[in-house]
């Protein structure tokens, strides 16, 4: 086997390691709730990857990549639209959210400040890793940008049926917002801007959250 091979075999090995980690954690009713549903089986693939020299060597996908200001300034550009689209869609949708402004853990993470900060850099951080990292990685090891990009944007869309913004809509944004952060990372190469722009999506969330659980 050529090293060539060898390296597409081991970066499609971590997808598979941590979509199997993912599943096991969501056997376990106590982790399938933030952040436990990303952090345990995060936690997890990286221990095991830690634990087989060959993984340890094809993890490329955990730089931040190259900036530069052209890529910065797109970012800040989708940054804003990202924010202005989720209010405009709160502000047309009547979609009740006090259950999500319920489970917010807003004492638990030391008020609302604090835990604005930190469910909006973990969980972003989080979401990142996962879907524009280990299986953007994978995926594109085995079958190319294009490809990647799409399968992707449609996990993550995927995997927001239940978040919010909720339902077909909600998914449906989450996959344009997939489709933009995964443009990002094929741009720069690496997760830093894609985490920049992910971060000013779940701040709005956060806020529109909070706002919602006081009127």
């Amino acid at each position: 086997m050529s090293p060539c091979s060898s390296n597409r075999n081991d970066r499609a090995a971590h997808g598979v390691v941590f979509v199997l980690v993912f599943v096991g954690v969501l056997l376990v009713p106590a982790l399938r709730h933030w952040p436990w549903v990303w952090l345990a089986p995060l936690v997890s693939y990286f221990l095991l990857v830690a634990c087989v020299p060959t993984w340890r060597r094809s993890m490329g996908w955990l730089r931040a990549g190259k900036i530069s200001t052209a890529s910065l300034a797109v970012t800040f550009v989708v940054m804003a639209l990202t924010g202005l689209v989720l209010v405009l869609f709160r502000a047309v949708t009547p979609v009740d959210v006090a259950s999500y402004s319920a489970a917010l853990p807003l004492e638990s993470l030391g008020g609302i400040i604090m835990a604005g900060i930190i469910f909006t850099f973990v969980n972003a951080t989080l979401e990142e890793l996962v879907f524009r990292g280990i299986l953007f990685d994978a995926l594109e090891s085995q079958w190319g940008a294009s490809f990647t990009l799409v399968v992707t944007a449609l996990l993550f869309g995927l995997g927001h049926l239940r978040g919010y913004p909720s339902g077909v809509a909600g998914a449906g944004l989450a996959v344009v917002f997939g489709l933009v952060t995964g443009g990002l990372r094929l741009w720069t190469g690496g997760l830093a801007l894609p985490i920049l722009a992910h971060l000013a999506a779940d701040a709005t969330i956060y806020i529109i959250l909070v706002r919602a659980g006081v009127e």
